[in-house]
Parts: structure tokens; sequence; C-alpha cells
């Protein structure tokens, strides 16, 4: 992704003067204001870390941020994986679980070669960190029908009907909350009615639209999709609007959408992904994932491999962070 350098005689390379802003003003100009939302939203979420404990180290300047400035910010977070950090004025940060931390690394990492244009300078997880992500669930999808359908009532009674068909959308047919957003509802309907099937293509992860990423219909899968072809704008094939984008439609409803979710006991758009995960599998093995009924290991391959499928991942090993492992 091509970036413009600046100049490096300006405080934080030209960016702000003050350094939280700067490191979000990079990332946007390195990813595009208006592309990559979800991406830049998460990058400028976790960046204001970063730039805490570097005004902390009495560092306010990114052209100050140095290897051992580096260094240190990975052994504060090694340190919160191991309890609270207790600051020497007594403040304190939470533990926090080891995906976090090497996401606060990768974001460390992108903000300043956004910054700077070059990786002279960055942090390796696996060494700062000592210790790996898991990738595999280790508890059961919470988020059963009746409580995604309560929810979603709850949102049409709030005036949110485009976010209860998000969420309807995500729980019935496994997609994240940027393809629900962007699907094109009437080639879904026309797909359905001509081979009772359909494919999720539009919003997906890196722009991807795989051919194998087709979803069979169910009297419940029809029934979310006509809900959110009724709740659509008018004119609009998707629902957004033709003048909405993904970030305004996140700003304005989408956020308080996932407050309802949380609380009726569902932690996020992804909960919901993972149920839908879990009823592929249920479908395949006739049994949940994770419940401690055995399974024989080529019927669970076979569900795995159907579960990354209709996900849209390309490797059955994501399946694990989905249904749990083998």
């Amino acid at each position: 992704m091509k970036k413009t350098q600046k100049p490096c005689s300006k405080v934080n390379f030209g960016y702000g003067r003050q350094l939280r802003y700067a490191l979000c003003q990079a990332l946007t100009a390195f990813y595009g204001d208006k592309n990559h939302y979800g991406t830049r939203r998460a990058h400028q979420y976790r960046v204001r870390i970063f730039a805490r404990y570097c005004m902390r180290q009495g560092v306010f300047d990114a052209r100050l941020i140095t290897q051992s400035v580096l260094d240190a910010y990975g052994r504060y977070l090694k340190a919160r994986l191991q309890g609270e950090y207790v600051w020497p004025d007594g403040a304190i940060d939470k533990p926090i679980s080891v995906a976090y931390a090497h996401n606060l690394v990768s974001t460390a990492n992108t903000a300043l070669y956004a910054m700077r244009g070059d990786m002279k300078a960055e942090i390796s997880a696996l060494q700062a960190l000592a210790a790996n992500r898991k990738f595999v669930r280790e508890i059961p999808a919470q988020a059963d029908q009746r409580s995604v359908t309560q929810a979603a009532a709850r949102m049409v009674s709030a005036g949110d009907r485009r976010g209860a068909a998000v969420v309807l959308l995500a729980r019935c047919w496994g997609m994240r909350a940027q393809e629900a957003m962007l699907q094109d509802l009437q080639r879904m309907q026309r797909e359905i009615l001509e081979t009772g099937r359909a494919w999720i293509l539009e919003g997906c992860k890196g722009g991807r639209k795989s051919p194998d990423r087709w979803i069979l219909s169910t009297p419940q899968r029809l029934e979310a999709l006509g809900f959110a072809l009724h709740t659509r704008p008018i004119g609009s094939r998707c629902l957004l609007d033709k003048t909405e984008t993904v970030k305004v439609f996140y700003q304005r409803e989408l956020n308080r959408c996932r407050r309802v979710l949380r609380s009726f006991g569902v932690v996020s758009y992804r909960e919901l992904r993972a149920a839908f995960a879990a009823d592929v599998y249920q479908s395949i093995t006739g049994v949940l994932p994770m419940s401690g009924v055995h399974v024989p290991r080529d019927l669970d391959k076979k569900a795995r491999a159907e579960v990354a499928r209709v996900l849209g991942h390309g490797r059955i090993q994501v399946s694990s962070g989905y249904v749990g492992g083998y």
C-alpha cells in the first residue's frame, strides 16, 4: 500500500502535535479515509494504549520512539499477561489476554510504519511476549436463536430495524457485520429461487469473492433474508442507503445494537458467526461442538471443512476458532 512520507523535521513527522492524534492520522493516511474502516477503527482504538505508554515514559514525539522504547513496551505488555500492572504513581492497568497483547504489538508496528514508512524499529510479538495466541475456542458459542431473536425484537422496537437485520443475517447466514451491510439482497433472493442456495460475495474480508461460499436456503434463513429485504432503504440492493458509508452505519446504528446484544448475553457480532458455525457442525455430526460427545475423526474433519467453507475461510484450521479443537 503506497504511502507518502512526511517530513522528518516536524513533530510526530508532521501528523500533529499530540502523539495519539498523530498516530491515528498516520493510520488514516496509510489506509485511506474511505477504505478499510474496520481495520482502521481497530488500530486507532488500540493505538491509544501505545501512545499512553510512550507519554508515561516521557516520549511525546514519535521521532523519539527508538527500539529500546519498543522493547520496553513489549516488557510492559508481557507483565500485563501475568496480572495487574502498577505504575509508580499508583495507577493500575488490568491484565490482558495473549491474543489482545499480540494485537497491541501489531498496532504499534503498523502505526509506526504508517508514520515513518520503514521498519527500522519494530517489535516481535513472539519474542517480547514469549507466548503464542490461542486460536482454539474453549467455550461454546453464546448466541442461541431465542436470545438473538429477542435482541433483534428489542432493536426493532427502538427503531434500529437495519441493525436487527444485520444481527439476523449474521446469525442465520454466518455473515460478518460488514458482509451483512453490503450484501446484494436481491441477488441472494434470485439465486435462492433459481438454485435453492445463495452466495456470500459482497463486503468480504480482503475483498475476496469465493465461488465456493454458497449456503443452502432454510425457512429460518429465508425469514432473515425476507426481513432484510423489507428493511433495506428504498432503491438500494443492500442495507446501506446509496449515500451512506459503512463507517456512518457503524457509528449511527451498529454500535447501539452491539450494546443490545450484550444485554442478551451475546458478546459480539463474531459470536453470531460462531453460533452459525455450531449449527453447521451439528447438521453434519449430529452433536453440538464442545458438548463432550465423541465424534469420529473423519466426520469431525468433514464438519470442520464445511464450517471453514461457509464462513469464507480457505483453511480448515480456522474452524477451531469457531467450534473448538478436536
